[in-house]
């Protein structure tokens, strides 16, 4: 399950309590824990710009010095290895959702968890730089709204 990532951690708790709760199924079930889940994060995210700042640098300054002087594309281990750890999470995350709202997914868990993982990045990203919630809250909306559709019923 979901637990190394705190914030992820809380995302799944949330998810876990408002699961119980629905008397309902289905995508419409998917799409209120995928919304309950995404949108807990964003306080949390919010709270600490400091520390998703230094993340950021420390990922730009491996990425610097891997790309220097090469001009091959080879992945990074360190870097490409937190994606995937990322990506993991995120998965476990979605499967979750997943299994609470009696849906499955229609493409790999693993493309759709890469997929919101590089959305939440860029998202985080900007709103570093431009402090727009509003902007940051339609994103994240979107993100909802386009997971849902990558699920049907069982």
């Amino acid at each position: 399950m979901v637990r190394s990532d705190p914030i992820l951690a809380e995302a799944a708790d949330a998810v876990e309590k408002v699961s119980v709760e629905l008397d309902f199924s289905g995508t419409r079930a998917l799409r209120v824990l995928l919304h309950t889940g995404i949108s807990s994060l964003w306080p949390a995210l919010k709270a600490a710009p400091e520390r998703q700042v230094r993340s950021y640098e420390a990922t730009v300054a491996a990425l610097r010095r891997r790309w220097a002087g090469r001009s091959g594309c080879v992945a990074d281990p360190a870097v490409s290895g937190l994606f995937r750890d990322q990506d993991a999470e995120v998965a476990d995350f979605l499967r979750l959702c997943a299994r609470r709202s009696q849906t499955e997914w229609i493409e790999p868990v693993e493309s759709i968890a890469a997929y919101t993982v590089a959305v939440m990045q860029g998202t985080v990203l900007r709103w570093l730089a431009d402090c727009n919630d509003e902007t940051t809250l339609v994103v994240l909306d979107d993100l909802v709204s386009s997971l849902s559709t990558r699920a049907v019923d069982k």
